[in-house]
């Protein structure tokens, strides 16, 4: 029997731009495995996100030799990687979408690589994507429904960026309270318990 049909692992809010959905803990899609996504827009229509948490080996200065930025290109999804999306915690860059308080989705290219050249650690301001998520008009709802996701406004989104990929799945899940605590700590493989 699947551990989610056993357990808990229900979400309490419904999916919204600017929540985090956090996969199960066995899903073992390899773009989903432990996977954080920023729903960055959710209608009837449709929905659309970005995997926080799944950095690929490359580079932005790989891609683009004239930038000289070494911020990693992160594994969006599964739609569109051959694209580049990004979000960035830059306020006042022209035509950017305001996801949350503190993070922005896309907007002016040469406004956003200025202000990534202007802070300290760029990394905590400006994450890369190639690729992203996206959900058909009742999909996302359905894979709730059925225990694949935990949607969540219960985060910190000035910390997503300055969270280690490899930690910011479980540090989120264990946000969401005891119930779901006890999930942020199951071994990948159920056989290496």
């Amino acid at each position: 029997m699947k551990i989610r049909a056993q357990h808990v692992f229900k979400t309490k809010e419904t999916p919204k731009q600017g929540a985090l959905l956090l996969s199960e803990p066995h899903l073992t899609d390899a773009f989903f495995q432990r996977a954080a996504i920023l729903l960055v827009k959710h209608e009837k229509e449709d929905s659309f996100g970005l995997v926080l948490n799944h950095p690929s080996d490359l580079l932005l200065s790989d891609l683009f030799e004239h930038i000289e930025l070494d911020l990693p290109i992160f594994n969006g999804g599964p739609v569109a990687q051959e694209q580049l999306f990004y979000l960035h915690r830059f306020s006042s860059i022209s035509g950017a979408i305001q996801v949350t308080d503190h993070l922005f989705f896309g907007g002016d290219w040469k406004e956003v690589l200025l202000n990534a050249h202007a802070v300290p650690k760029p990394k905590e301001y400006l994450r890369l994507f190639a690729g992203y998520s996206g959900w058909g008009a009742t999909q996302l709802s359905s894979e709730i429904a059925d225990r694949a996701w935990i949607c969540t406004a219960q985060f910190k989104d000035t910390q997503l960026f300055k969270e280690h990929p490899t930690e910011l799945w479980r540090k989120c899940l264990l946000q969401q309270g005891p119930e779901l605590a006890l999930f942020a700590h199951f071994p990948l493989n159920v056989s290496d318990n």
